[in-house]
């Protein structure tokens, strides 16, 4: 019979006490002093300043604007399934690709463009430029001399 009561007491006993190690009671045990030590690390992490979300795109430059350093590209948005056209501001720090600054880039040239949104405006990240190919004369004359001798 003591057995039993030594155990009963007992565990009465681990019984009270988990609450007071439960994690709910450790937030409300903080005292004022300890809060503002405990949460400044959660608040600086909170008031970090996001990084702007890059977003990447491919399709045909529609226009250049070197007045605002921009560039307007048409491309498809497999989201919305439509054709979009976005404005792409060129700046210093944007790595290009096959030009070497926005005198090089032409309507009709095809471009792959990383930007993120800052201040409002699409900054361009990175800008690889596809030329459009033209044409020549003597390559067309060659592909008809070839079939004509066949």
């Amino acid at each position: 019979m003591r057995r039993y009561v030594f155990i009963l007491a007992t565990l009465t006993i681990i019984l009270a006490a988990v609450p007071l190690f439960s994690e709910e009671n450790k937030t409300a045990a903080i005292t004022p002093s300890q809060e503002g030590a405990s949460t400044a690390p959660a608040a600086a992490l909170k008031e970090a300043p996001v990084q702007p979300k890059e977003l990447a795109i491919y399709g045909e430059i529609q226009s250049v604007n070197a007045t605002s350093n921009s560039i307007s590209i048409q491309y498809y948005d497999y989201e919305s399934d439509e054709e979009k056209t976005v404005d792409v501001i060129i700046n210093p720090e944007t790595k290009m690709e096959n030009a070497n600054s926005l005198n090089d880039i032409k309507a009709g040239d095809w471009a792959d463009v990383t930007y993120a949104l800052s201040g409002g405006k699409n900054i361009a990240k990175s800008v690889a430029v596809e030329k459009e190919e033209e044409e020549s004369a003597g390559v067309k004359t060659e592909e008809i001399s070839e079939e004509s001798s066949e």
